[in-house]
């Protein structure tokens, strides 16, 4: 049997073998990982912000403009006297829709419109629903005449839907209301006259987004 010669190893190489392991086992190595760890918790705490401000966000994108419309309604003061208010904010409205729905207690009469500004409006009954300006009998069916004047419609802007443009009879019931007439605009003044089955207490009011001026009649 051939036996391998070996040389002995200097002890001032041993030392150096052992510590250049103690370097490699060093903290420097660990500190790699707090820095991951720090990565992840950043990571985390992003997703969490982000959840956060998207769940405070989230009520500010969400309307409720029926409920609200609802709430205004149940608080209002009905009368049958005539009430005003007036224009705001220069408006230059078209009309874009008439629109009616029967509520519990009450039913709605929306006239919606275009373009900037909040209109004005004149609500009253009258005896006897004749044009503005020509004096003219208007035809309106219905016991109850209650003239709408909305005020802030120029004569010179239509509406795409020509029905809203022309006087006369508009095919529109429900409820109590038996018929609308639109009589006309005259320079910046709208007249719509509701026919109801009886006089009736009526609450009057704006909304805005989009501009409406709305008509409530107690049932």
């Amino acid at each position: 049997m051939r036996h391998i010669a070996t040389s002995p190893v200097p002890l001032a190489a041993l030392i150096a073998t052992a510590a250049l392991g103690l370097g490699a086992c060093s903290p420097a190595d660990n500190s790699a990982e707090p820095a991951a760890t720090v990565t992840e918790t950043t990571a985390e705490t992003s997703t969490t912000t982000a959840t956060t401000e998207a769940s405070v966000a989230a009520p500010a994108t969400t309307t409720h403009v029926a409920a609200t419309d609802e709430e205004a309604a149940s608080a209002q003061q009905f009368t049958t006297a005539r009430t005003e208010q007036p224009m705001r904010g220069g408006p230059e409205l078209v009309i874009n829709d008439i629109r009616l729905a029967t509520h519990d207690g009450f039913d709605r009469v929306v006239f919606e419109y275009a373009g900037p500004g909040l209109p004005g409006f004149i609500v009253g009954y009258t005896p006897e629903p004749r044009q503005q300006a020509s004096g003219h009998l208007l035809e309106v069916v219905g016991n109850a005449y209650l003239e709408v004047m909305i005020q802030g419609t120029p004569m010179g802007l239509f509406s795409p839907d020509d029905e809203l443009n022309q006087p006369g009879p508009m095919n529109r019931a429900a409820g109590t209301v038996q018929g609308i007439t639109h009589g006309a605009v005259f320079e910046a003044d709208s007249q719509y006259v509701i026919g109801l089955d009886q006089e009736r207490p009526f609450h009057a009011y704006t909304l805005e987004n989009p501009p409406r001026v709305v008509v409530d009649i107690q049932r």
